[in-house]
C-alpha cells in the first residue's frame, strides 16, 4: 500500500485483488455524489455534462472513443457478451475483476502495469442499462463504474456497443476522471498517456474479439 493506493512489485493475486476491491467498497465513491451515474451522456450532451463537471471543481478530463466493431445483430449480440464478461480488458498491461459481471452495485478491481510495477485500482458499477437507439431497430447495451476510494483518479468510465438501425455495431468507451491522489498528480502525463492507450486497445481487442466479421 501507498497512502492508500495498491501498489505491488508484480501482478496482484486474486485474494489481493479481492481485498482492494473490499477496502473500496467500505469507504465509497471518492468523487462527488451528485455526479455518480452521469457518464450515461451521448456526444450531444457532452457541453451540459461538462458545465456539471465544472460545478464540481475543474481540471475534469472527458474522453470518448467510438468505433465501428462490425455488423449485424449477431455481432452485437457477441460484442455484448464480450462487455459483459469484460474481454474488452483482456490487455497484456491491464486487467478488470468483477465480483457480479456488469450488476450495479458490484465491486471491480483494474489492476494496470506502469513500468516496474502493479496498481490494483477500486471501483464499482453504477450503471446498467440496455434498451431501443435511435428506433429502426436499433439497440444499445452500456454500463458503467465509478471510482471508489483507493483509486489513483476520480471519475467514471462508461462502455458500450450498439446496433444501429442501419446494421452496424460500434463499441464506445467514454471516461470523466481527475487526480484523486498524489501518485496521479504527479503523473499525470503518464496517466493521461495510459488512459488513451486504454482506449485503443480496448477498441482494437473488440474488433480482434468480433473479427470484423459481416
Amino acid at each position: 500500500m501507498f497512502a492508500d493506493v495498491a501498489v505491488f512489485p508484480r501482478a496482484p493475486s486474486a485474494s489481493e485483488r479481492a481485498a482492494v476491491i473490499a477496502r473500496g467498497r467500505a469507504r465509497s465513491f471518492n468523487y462527488p455524489k451528485e455526479l455518480v451515474g452521469t457518464s450515461g451522456v451521448d456526444a450531444r450532451e457532452d457541453e451540459a455534462q461538462r458545465a456539471r463537471l465544472r460545478a464540481h471543481g475543474w481540471f475534469w478530463a472527458i474522453d470518448r472513443t467510438r468505433a465501428r466493431v462490425g455488423r449485424g445483430q449477431g455481432c452485437y449480440e457477441r460484442a455484448k457478451r464480450a462487455l459483459e464478461a469484460w474481454e474488452h480488458f483482456d490487455l497484456d498491461w491491464a486487467r478488470a475483476d468483477a465480483e457480479r459481471g456488469t450488476e450495479v452495485g458490484g465491486g471491480v478491481c483494474v489492476t494496470t502495469r506502469a513500468g516496474p510495477v502493479w496498481m490494483a485500482n477500486p471501483l464499482e458499477i453504477v450503471r446498467l442499462r440496455e434498451g431501443a437507439r435511435g428506433g429502426g431497430g436499433g439497440k444499445r447495451f452500456a454500463f458503467a463504474h465509478g471510482t471508489l476510494v483507493g483509486h489513483v483518479l476520480a471519475g467514471e468510465e462508461r462502455f458500450a456497443v450498439e446496433l444501429t438501425s442501419d446494421g452496424e455495431v460500434y463499441y464506445e468507451a467514454y471516461t470523466f476522471s481527475r487526480p484523486a491522489h498524489a501518485l496521479s498528480v504527479l503523473g499525470y502525463p503518464v496517466v493521461r498517456l495510459l488512459q488513451k492507450k486504454f482506449h485503443r486497445d480496448s477498441t482494437r481487442a473488440m474488433k480482434r474479439i468480433l473479427g470484423e466479421s459481416e
